[in-house]
């Protein structure tokens, strides 16, 4: 047998449903299968965990006031409020960001003076060389523009 057969077959087995030959193929299986058999072992355990729960009564009248709530068509009407609550807080929300990000950027730029502007402007990229001619990249660029040339 299979373990994947096998898998199929533990349920059943655990619950007493199982006809006696394939009851002898499992038994077999498990024998040979560490896996097969933790597998059964865990499913037992959980089975004899459920069996051996306490069992509550309902409350006298439970089962025929519940099958009378569902047959009259009894639900809980559901009103538009919360729901308006919840649009509302994000759009909250959402506009606190707005307004945080607009106005941020007009504090920035009444901030930053001409001079700072120039400063920032030079430290861009395009000042810089890609690689400088001293170094192991300008070195390689040196090399390869040598033989592009050719």
């Amino acid at each position: 047998m299979r373990c994947s057969k096998a898998h199929k077959l533990i349920s059943p087995y655990i619950d007493g449903e199982l006809p006696e030959r394939e009851v002898s193929e499992l038994e077999g299986h498990m024998k040979v299968c560490d896996k097969c058999r933790a597998e059964f072992e865990e499913g037992n355990d959980l089975h004899n965990l459920f069996a051996n729960m306490a069992v509550f009564k309902a409350p006298y009248g439970f089962h025929k006031r519940l099958m009378a709530n569902i047959s009259s068509g009894k639900t809980r009407e559901i009103s538009g409020i919360p729901v308006f609550v919840r649009f509302a807080e994000a759009f909250v929300i959402i506009a606190i960001i707005v307004i945080g990000v607009v106005s941020g950027s007009f504090l920035i730029q009444g901030f930053i003076p001409d001079k700072t502007k120039e400063v920032m402007a030079s430290l861009s990229l395009d000042v810089f060389d890609s690689a400088p001619p001293d170094s192991l990249g300008g070195v390689y660029l040196a090399m390869t523009e040598e033989r592009n040339e050719e």
